[in-house]
């Protein structure tokens, strides 16, 4: 199986159980862009029907298949929070300098 497959097989596999949360971490990582988009429309179908909280460093792909989303940074605290809110504010006026900095990419 391709790579793109295999995602989708895993996608698949956790959603025979009825999962009323799905947990993504990195779900497109190492895909060509036909695969990644096929796992992000999957994540839009999901997406009416269930919660899907996805981890990624790809700032494109969050401002693509999120509603909300938050920025994390480890600056001496580990999983600290450092913003929160509906994706469209995050990325066009956070309210901290670090997370503008992040989303504009002088950063990570």
């Amino acid at each position: 199986l391709s790579g793109g497959q295999q995602q989708r097989l895993c996608i698949a596999r956790a959603l025979a159980v009825k999962p009323t949360v799905l947990l993504m971490d990195e779900p497109c990582s190492a895909l060509d862009p036909g695969s990644t988009l096929k796992i992000e429309d999957t994540i839009h179908e999901l997406s009416d029907s269930i919660t899907v909280v996805i981890v990624t460093h790809n700032m494109q792909q969050a401002a693509r298949v999120s509603d909300y989303c938050a920025f994390f940074l480890s600056d001496g605290h580990p999983g600290r929070v450092i913003e929160a809110d509906r994706t469209d504010i995050v990325f066009t006026s956070p309210q901290d300098q670090r997370t503008a900095d992040y989303v504009q990419g002088r950063f990570g």
